[in-house]
């Protein structure tokens, strides 16, 4: 194919040397000094030819060469940069570096508009997060004024609903930093018990509320991660546990330690997740079966577990049968594999 395209770009040289042939050929025969059988006219254009097609042999494998790791990396869409710093003093690899180079200025520019406009954003976020939660704070004074009157039914469902809302908060707020939570990060050695703990009693309302048995197992074990950002992943799963699980049900959480991991599992006897959603529970805005049931998911917070994840180099693992459990799995690896992971 390329040398096809090179015949094509070099046909004018190919038609000015048959040109040249045929003058040469020309004059020779009409020339009256002549005196060379019509046998040596033929031998010196065989010799020209060759001479031609050599000429033509190396110039394409020159031409080929230059062009050869540019056109691979277009068809690949890998990087182009390093073609900018390459020599070359032709007038087409001149123009190459300078259309790279002028590419690359554009989408640097591109690249630091679109930052400051998530950036701003961003702050309009975190600034709305903290002033919708004064009137959050105001509910709950309402709620306890309203039990200390002996409404204690309605204050309950009052406080599991300001709870909901403040989780979807929340959630808000670890969204908008979802795009830079790599700068975010700070992973340090964290007691497993204490931090699931923590997210239940800042769940507890919703255990309350629907009467969830709750079972916790031996998880006296250290992990090394980021703790604001597992702890947002170990609320999200509990929280959807306690959203899937009817009044009365039963949520158990429990680790075990392996040569390499320490194991979190969180199982519920819920309403479990259909086989041809739990492969897709994890892609940024899938709600399933069971999403479109409740009304209630918005098909994000899973995605953003599994993006922590990935970057914090711990595993989520998923299984589930319908109308009988479903059983997520946090695979925290110990130090020194987690420190293998991170140079891979």
């Amino acid at each position: 194919m390329m040398l096809f395209k090179y015949l094509k770009d070099s046909h004018r040289t190919v038609l000015l040397f048959f040109f040249m042939l045929f003058i040469v050929d020309l004059t020779l025969i009409s020339s009256i000094d002549l005196n060379k059988p019509l046998l040596d006219i033929i031998y010196l254009n065989i010799l020209l030819f060759f001479a031609f097609l050599i000429f033509l042999i190396v110039d394409y494998a020159k031409w080929r060469n230059t062009y050869i790791g540019l056109k691979r990396a277009i068809e690949f869409e890998e990087n182009l940069d390093h073609f900018a710093e390459e020599e070359g003093n032709r007038l087409e690899q001149m123009l190459i570096k300078e259309i790279i180079v002028l590419k690359n200025k554009e989408k640097l520019r591109e690249t630091e508009e679109l930052k400051r406009d998530l950036e701003e954003i961003n702050d309009y976020i975190t600034k709305w997060v903290h002033e919708i939660k004064i009137p959050l704070s105001v509910c709950e004074l309402l709620a306890e004024n309203i039990e200390n009157e002996g409404m204690h039914d309605f204050s309950k469902e009052l406080r599991w609903e300001i709870d909901r809302i403040n989780f979807l908060v929340n959630q808000v707020l670890y969204m908008s930093k979802a795009l830079n939570y790599s700068q975010d990060f700070i992973v340090e050695e964290i007691d497993l018990n204490s931090l699931v703990k923590n997210v239940i009693k800042s769940n507890m309302n919703a255990f309350i509320s629907k009467k969830i048995e709750l079972k916790i197992n031996h998880l006296d074990f250290n992990i090394y991660t980021d703790r604001k950002w597992t702890y947002y992943v170990i609320e999200q799963i509990i929280n959807n546990a306690c959203k899937y699980v009817d009044v009365g049900g039963k949520i158990e959480l429990n680790a075990e330690e392996r040569d390499e991991s320490i194991i979190l599992s969180i199982r519920d006897n819920g309403i479990g997740i259909p086989a041809k959603d739990i492969n897709r529970i994890f892609d940024k805005g899938f709600t399933g079966e069971n999403g479109r049931k409740t009304s209630k998911s918005t098909g994000m917070g899973l995605y953003i577990c599994k993006k922590v994840s990935e970057q914090l180099n711990f595993n989520i693992e998923v299984s589930s049968e319908v109308s009988k459990y479903t059983e997520f799995r946090i695979i925290f690896y110990k130090l020194s594999d987690y420190l293998n992971v991170i140079k891979m």
